[in-house]
């Protein structure tokens, strides 16, 4: 099993340095940037490397129930599970003077013990002298993972100082198959400068500070039908999850909100995630906040 985590790192690894140029992006998301818990969604790292079309990223993704306290499976609550991945999408433009943007994205990986999420969290609660998580015994087992996603968003600039954003997108493979469907309204200064998919950091012109400046606040909301979702319902191929898995809620509306900033190379963005409840007799929302880290080489 470690030699293919090493793997997927090498793999990662490859592909970044096979890149002409290259925008890295940072991004933690955790429900402590928005609530006091550690709960559902509790927290994900990603690593990101674009270059003019492609995208590659590795990251970590760790569940929880409720109560961190308890040693048993909690019945009727989601199972403590945890991922592992690398990824490679890519920018596919039919039209250069089209506002539609499409993406295509392939991530693979491994869900279980394999993924660490226990050792990370204990860690790390463990610096943070926060409450000891003693369930990670009852997670999901290993198996590995594969998923494909695509995503189409049409960029309407309203006028310079606004933009509507709708798109649909789906995902589908042995994670999570999901067909979605949501908007973003964004205001701000030097919107054309998001660096929304496929446009780099190091592509921006240098002119003066008020024209290499952006910030921008945004709202949108989503709303997605599950077909299946491993982290719930656990594997499709064996029954080794069957005692853990909660029956999930197929519509799940979910809303957001946040800012960003960008001058030249570097750009920051913090933004937070009302989800609706997942599965059945979920407890509390799970929502959870993020921020994004970003800088040219």
């Amino acid at each position: 099993m470690k030699r293919f985590l090493t793997s997927i790192f090498a793999f990662a690894f490859l592909m970044v340095s096979s890149a002409f140029a290259v925008d890295t992006f940072l991004t933690i998301e955790n429900d402590s940037l928005i609530e006091a818990g550690d709960h559902d969604y509790t927290h994900g790292t990603c690593i990101e490397v674009v270059d003019s079309l492609w995208h590659y990223k590795v990251g970590q993704n760790m569940y929880a129930p409720w109560d961190l306290r308890r040693t048993d499976h909690i019945k009727g609550d989601r199972p403590y599970a945890g991922l592992i991945y690398g990824g490679i999408g890519r920018e596919i433009v039919f039209n250069e003077e089209s506002m539609f943007t499409h993406y295509a994205e392939l991530d693979f990986g491994m869900i279980g013990p394999s993924a660490h999420c226990k050792e990370t969290q204990k860690f790390v609660h463990k610096v943070l002298h926060c409450k000891d998580p003693k369930g990670w015994d009852n997670q999901l087992h290993d198996e590995f993972v594969v998923n494909g996603q695509w995503w189409t968003k049409y960029n309407w600039y309203v006028c310079d100082y606004v933009a509507l954003v709708p798109r649909v997108g789906a995902m589908f493979g042995t994670i999570q198959d999901a067909v979605e469907a949501g908007c973003d309204l964004k205001v701000g200064w030097n919107l054309r400068n998001d660096v929304g998919n496929g446009i780099l950091l190091s592509a921006k012109p240098r002119r003066s500070f008020w024209d290499d400046l952006s910030a921008w606040a945004f709202v949108g909301c989503d709303e997605r039908y599950y077909l299946y979702n491993h982290f719930l319902e656990g594997s499709l191929f064996n029954n080794k999850d069957k005692d853990l898995k909660v029956d999930i809620e197929p519509f799940v509306f979910e809303w957001r909100c946040g800012a960003a900033v960008q001058y030249r190379s570097f750009y920051i963005c913090y933004y937070a995630v009302f989800r609706e409840r997942e599965f059945k007799h979920q407890k509390n929302r799970p929502d959870y906040g993020g921020l994004s880290i970003g800088w040219s080489f």
